[in-house]
């Protein structure tokens, strides 16, 4: 009787570690799909590179921005004669209180501050 106990925690233990294999195995499959297709979308390595590792630079663009932090919880934009200025609000904490705000020109970022 305990033999057989210790053959189902065998397999049951095998059947674990397979499973975390597998589970690893696709995720590294769908990792370097995800780079493949920001690859092509973009064509800079640098900023897919930093996007795969959720971070934002300067010179990304608001689509960038969007693929690593997702849709803003608000956006200014004002019109000026020369160039267009963009407010990309994130985290929000109150009326008009925001943790990250990221800044664009011309729909390229700036800067950002974190609070």
């Amino acid at each position: 009787m305990p033999e057989t106990i210790l053959n189902w925690v065998l397999v049951g233990a095998g059947a674990l570690i397979g499973l975390l294999v597998v589970w690893w195995v696709i995720r590294r499959l769908l990792r370097g799909l995800r780079h493949k297709l920001l690859l092509s979308n973009y064509g800079d390595a640098e900023f897919v590179d930093a996007i795969m590792d959720g971070q934002i630079m300067r010179g990304m663009s608001m689509e960038m921005v969007k693929e690593v932090w997702g849709e803003p919880a608000d956006l200014d934009e004002t019109a000026l004669k020369t160039k267009t200025k963009q407010e990309m609000k994130y985290d929000q904490k109150g009326k008009n209180r925001f943790g990250t705000r990221v800044y664009l020109e011309d729909g390229v970022v700036v800067g950002w501050e974190t609070k």
